[in-house]
């Protein structure tokens, strides 16, 4: 199973009505090409894990990075693991403006790897490094809902 984590910063005219409609062919495009993952956008940035099948990834992060909604797409690490990290998740998405099931599992996952930070030692580096990059992005956010 190979995965990639990526970083971007939205356009300044990209708005909720653009995430809902990227959201949708994603998950369909993604359904198809067996790639699972999770999307989080938060203050106008993105971060980004997909994994699946390696050439179906990376053909994914080439559309990806020439798509103009974002600029300054950033590798933040990529490599092989033996399952997957959101395997029902055709794309999850959060956005962090208001409660729902997906906040709640990432302010669990966040105050985990804050209590114990060596919890993620079996995590493979490209899922650790998505939720290092989550952590520093938006716990503070994610700390001060209630």
């Amino acid at each position: 199973m190979f995965c990639l984590v990526y970083r971007s910063v939205a356009s300044p005219t990209f708005n909720q009505v653009d995430v809902k409609e990227m959201l949708e062919k994603a998950r369909d495009n993604n359904s198809r090409d067996s790639i699972t993952g999770c999307l989080l956008y938060y203050e106008g940035e993105f971060i980004q894990y997909l994994e699946g099948n390696q050439i179906k990834v990376l053909n994914l992060f080439d559309k990806i990075k020439e798509d103009k909604r974002h600029k300054d797409v950033t590798i933040l690490a990529y490599g092989v693991a033996d399952t997957r990290e959101f395997k029902d998740w055709e794309m999850a998405y959060a956005d962090f403006f208001g409660d729902n099931d997906q906040i709640n599992y990432f302010k669990l996952l966040i105050g985990s790897y804050k209590e114990n930070p060596d919890s993620t030692a079996h995590l493979n580096p490209s899922v650790k490094a998505f939720w290092i990059a989550v952590r520093e992005n938006l716990g503070k956010t994610l700390e001060s809902q209630p």
